[in-house]
């Protein structure tokens, strides 16, 4: 049954990552995307796939991706007295849904 993936990934990850996948001829598409919590600009890729290339497409994106330890933006705190919230997140690499299709029609 064929998979649709959606992958969500760091912007600075995003060129390696659509690289490999088109080296593995793997079609992807990238839409813009913004992170809720830290606002922060991602790429989200789809990928329509058979069950065979589920498995590559996601060791790309392991090799591909990485995770970041950035500052959380004060603003995003909305002005409260929040000492006791950590200043830093980790966040990054990707974020992975797999969904089954009943087919994939290209025209």
């Amino acid at each position: 049954m064929p998979k649709l993936l959606v992958c969500v990934v760091h912007r600075d990850d995003s060129g390696r990552v659509i690289s490999a996948f088109q080296e593995g001829g793997l079609r992807v598409t990238q839409l813009g995307s913004q992170g809720g919590f830290l606002r922060a600009r991602n790429a989200t890729l789809l990928l329509g796939l058979e069950d065979a290339q589920v498995e590559p497409a996601l060791a790309i994106l392991e090799e591909n991706c990485q995770t970041r330890t950035e500052q959380v933006p004060m603003e995003l705190l909305g002005g409260m007295d929040a000492a006791w919230l950590p200043t830093e997140v980790t966040h990054g690499g990707a974020t992975i849904f797999i969904l089954p299709m009943d087919e994939i029609r290209r025209i």
